[in-house]
């Protein structure tokens, strides 16, 4: 059974990064602030959650695909299943896990902008 990485026919630098990508727009999608995502994206157990569930979306991208090993399929059609396939990610939700971390207080106040709160 040929792996992820021989399926995409990518280096093992592009398949970490592409996970790095997926997960930082996972948290980003989950998020409603700069300071919410940077909790989000370094939360531990958020982060084993995520893995956990991405790696069952590949069991399902090896499932559909297994059986075109050594056919005419090509590697960018590999890529289409896989994003299909992990894309369903981002319709799931750890509520437990997001509910811990801590929502950033709006004051009531005057709002100041600075050149980290301005797009």
């Amino acid at each position: 059974m040929k792996t992820t990485i021989q399926k995409l026919e990518i280096t093992a630098q592009e398949y970490e990064s592409l996970i790095w990508n997926f997960y930082s727009k996972w948290c980003q999608s989950v998020s409603i602030g700069t300071i919410e995502y940077q909790q989000v994206l370094a939360n531990a157990a958020i982060n084993r959650w995520f893995l956990l569930e991405y790696q069952k979306c590949e069991i399902e991208f090896h499932i559909l695909t297994d059986r075109y090993v050594d056919s005419n399929v090509t590697a960018k059609d590999m890529e289409k299943c896989y994003k299909d396939c992990t894309f369903s990610i981002f319709n799931i939700r750890p509520m437990a896990l997001l509910s811990q971390i801590t929502k950033p207080k709006i004051s009531k106040g005057i709002r100041v902008f600075n050149a980290l709160t301005q797009n």
